[in-house]
């Protein structure tokens, strides 16, 4: 079963991402009806249970949107222990009273702490044959890396979501891992490529920009021609780093339906309303050159695929990247390139 997924943007200065997939039968930020949420619930149930066929299974649902899909997904399972994170201290009453297993940060939130709490009887990880993270929507998995990290667990693992939103299973690579979800939004791939010659420092202008058009070349030969072939295209660039999406941009014009190229900026402009005004929308974020300035983004739209090519060093994509994921549905190539001597 799949469902028209909605993007709604947080009212949080806390919260690092932007924006909320609001999913509709989810029966959390929009009202749903019983059965047909649960319906949908057991379907990832049904298809996460088939990874742990007679295994002795915990399942972990993740506080708050996943407390209910995480109870629905081990009732599907035979004879599994559910516990589900939290943001609150439990109070259990019983002799076997429970204990902190751990702490964790869901980095992207806006209430960044969680806990997990388990009874002493069921706090021994060791005995289960597997550990069954459930997650409402999942991006980077850097959630469940941040629990799994803190535990150093190294046993088999199922992460599974009713929506895996641009999720790279490589971040799990170092896991016996199995994957499962209801519904695929868009992806994240990440290329890195040699570039020109770094302008700041003086280049030959002739050399810089035929390097600029052997770039564009090998991110077209990377990109899925599926991605941009009759499709509306974004190509967008950093900051100073304005010409070679420019370049790779018009590269794409050739079979792509509609390719349209801008840039992230440090000015700080207003958006408003106004037939006349120039400035409709703005987001902002954290630089991927220097995270303690802000980059803006103006007049953001969906595309069907976006490509951002930068020559931003190190990391620090995930802020640019996750701005633009809040726009919609669209596969995003991250490139970075190294600047050439």
């Amino acid at each position: 079963m799949k469902t028209r997924l909605q993007i709604a943007l947080r009212d949080s200065t806390t919260a690092t991402r932007s924006y909320v997939i609001v999913n509709p039968l989810l029966a959390k930020h929009l009202p749903s009806v019983p059965s047909v949420s649960l319906e949908y619930f057991k379907q990832l149930g049904d298809a996460v249970a088939e990874t742990c066929e007679g295994e002795h299974v915990l399942v972990i649902g993740f506080a708050e949107t996943a407390t209910a899909v995480g109870a629905a997904v081990a009732h599907a399972i035979d004879d599994a222990v559910y516990v589900h994170t939290t943001r609150e201290t439990p109070a259990c009453q019983s002799e076997d009273g429970e204990t902190l297993v751990t702490e964790f940060l869901e980095e992207h939130s806006h209430a960044r702490n969680q806990a997990l709490y388990l009874r002493r009887r069921l706090r021994d990880l060791s005995k289960y044959d597997r550990l069954v993270f459930v997650e409402d929507e999942i991006t980077t998995g850097k959630t469940i890396l941040n629990f799994l990290r803190n535990i150093a667990y190294r046993g088999k693992i199922t992460v599974s979501a009713l929506v895996f939103n641009g999720f790279d299973e490589g971040a799990f690579a170092e896991y016996d891992a199995d994957f499962c979800c209801l519904q695929r939004v868009g992806y994240v791939k990440r290329l890195e490529f040699a570039g020109p010659p770094n302008p700041r420092s003086g280049t030959d202008i002739d050399l810089y920009h035929n390097m600029c058009a052997e770039l564009a070349e090998k991110i077209v030969s990377a990109v899925s021609l599926t991605d941009i072939n009759d499709k509306d295209v974004l190509v967008l660039g950093t900051e100073e780093f304005m010409y070679p999406a420019l370049i790779l941009g018009r590269e794409i014009e050739k079979t792509a339906r509609c390719v349209k190229s801008h840039s992230t900026t440090r000015t700080p402009l207003l958006p408003r309303n106004g037939e006349d005004y120039p400035l409709r929308s703005r987001q902002s974020f954290p630089s991927p050159y220097d995270g303690e300035r802000v980059t803006y983004l103006y007049n953001s739209a969906s595309y069907d695929t976006v490509i951002i090519v930068t020559d931003a060093p190190g990391s620090g994509e995930d802020a640019l990247v996750g701005a633009v994921q809040s726009l919609g549905r669209a596969n995003i190539y991250f490139v970075r390139t190294r600047n050439a001597s």
